[in-house]
């Protein structure tokens, strides 16, 4: 069985407030997880995604990075997805698509292959790297763009 690592490091305790403390003891916390039975059968026949209300807000400091203060995902996660849907899309509030709410997401249309801009907001996984290495070894052309969600009819597929 396959299973994925979630690794989680923070600058440790702290005192009252948001100043880290003078000497930092960093905390890390590893687990291991079998990956999800349900994913091999999404990757031969897709997945269904419903848009949800919540939007990310701006934040291009933080934009792409993996951190621990994804309270909206959290929120989006606490509601649950509509009979036939598997994940949620998620938009920011520009109305721009930014990614699922597990998972980042790529258009294709004709030969192009375009994955949002993520300068504002979203997460940059580890695997959209990988998927866009892929993608260039192989000669597509990949662009990182703002993609409206008034736009999403335009693709081939997602």
């Amino acid at each position: 069985p396959h299973h994925c690592i979630k690794l989680i490091v923070s600058r440790g305790v702290g005192g009252r407030g948001y100043t880290p403390p003078e000497m930092v003891n960093p905390t890390e916390i590893v687990s291991v997880h079998a990956i999800p039975s349900h994913y091999a059968k999404w990757q031969q026949a897709g997945i269904c995604l419903k848009t949800s209300s919540i939007r990310l807000g701006l934040q291009p400091l933080l934009a792409g990075m993996k951190h621990l203060n994804r309270l909206e995902q959290v929120l989006i996660k606490s509601h649950p997805l509509p009979q036939g849907f598997d994940d949620w899309l998620v938009n920011e509030i520009e109305d721009n698509v930014i990614e699922s709410s597990m998972a980042n997401v790529f258009f294709i249309k004709g030969n192009r292959v375009i994955t949002p801009s993520l300068a504002q907001c979203g997460v940059a996984g580890v695997m959209r790297e990988q998927v866009m290495i892929a993608l260039l070894e192989q000669n597509m052309n990949i662009e990182c763009l703002p993609v409206g969600a008034e736009r999403l009819i335009e693709f081939d597929s997602a």
